[in-house]
């Protein structure tokens, strides 16, 4: 039994439930279903073929032997790549999936986590224009799949929001920007994801107050989590979804 019973929708699996199981793989997306996670967050990338990748590094390395720069690749060598085995060989067999692929893992059963894309991006205008073709096409062809867009490149949300005008976007920041409401107002964003261990109550407010929502990255402490849920904020993003959803 967890410590303190949060909301199913309060609750998203930063990249699965990457705490005990590789990030950002079939089987850490499994584990944030199974403990009962509302949403998953999870990255996205462009590569070289137009294929979008979940991985979260630009390179590799960490997660992935080799080092070559992710978006230079294309999709039939990044299928290939272990992305297991780092965090134990009892994850051996686990292989990269693309955006399509987690559509319609969570199109198998209705009550599957939301999804909430955090797109990597360059703010060159190539890779940017690239992006946003490559996630229009995968989404709007996902019919009702239940979703939040989000990236720290302001380039790409400003090209993105007029294709998809009926799906909610957000901003990345780290602590709240000066400008960062202003930015969402102008072209439609609904939120912001911010770093939660720097969200104050000043912060909170100046975005709340702007009908936006606030969610949060990434908190796997029980009572920072509870203070966030104080200040307003709707999501926690966490590593361990299983610590805050209590099973019976």
């Amino acid at each position: 039994m967890a410590e303190a019973a949060f909301s199913r929708k309060q609750i998203c699996a930063h990249r699965g439930a990457s705490g005990a199981y590789p990030e950002n793989t079939g089987a850490a997306f499994h584990a944030a279903a199974s403990v009962g996670a509302g949403w998953i967050e999870t990255d996205i990338q462009c590569l070289a073929d137009g294929e979008l990748v979940i991985f979260h590094d630009a390179h590799l390395g960490r997660t992935a032997s080799g080092s070559a720069q992710v978006t230079s690749l294309s999709w039939p060598v990044m299928a290939e790549l272990d992305i297991g085995s780092w965090k134990g060989d009892t994850f051996s067999a686990e292989r990269p999936m693309r955006c399509e692929d987690l559509i319609a893992w969570q199109g198998v059963v209705p009550d599957r986590p939301g999804i909430v894309w955090e797109v990597k991006c360059d703010d060159d205008l190539a890779a940017v224009d690239a992006a946003a073709a490559a996630v229009t096409k995968r989404l709007r062809d996902a019919g009702d799949h239940h979703c939040i867009v989000s990236s720290f490149s302001r380039e790409f949300l400003s090209t993105l929001r007029p294709e998809l005008s009926a799906i909610p976007m957000a901003l990345i920041a780290e602590a709240l920007p000066e400008d960062g409401v202003a930015f969402c107002q102008e072209h439609g964003l609904k939120g912001m994801h911010l770093d939660g261990h720097q969200v104050t109550h000043e912060s909170a407010r100046t975005v709340l107050d702007a009908g936006l929502a606030l969610r949060c990255y990434t908190i796997n402490d029980i009572k920072e989590a509870q203070r966030l849920l104080a200040l307003g904020v709707s999501m926690i993003m966490t590593d361990f979804p299983e610590r805050f959803l209590a099973r019976d």
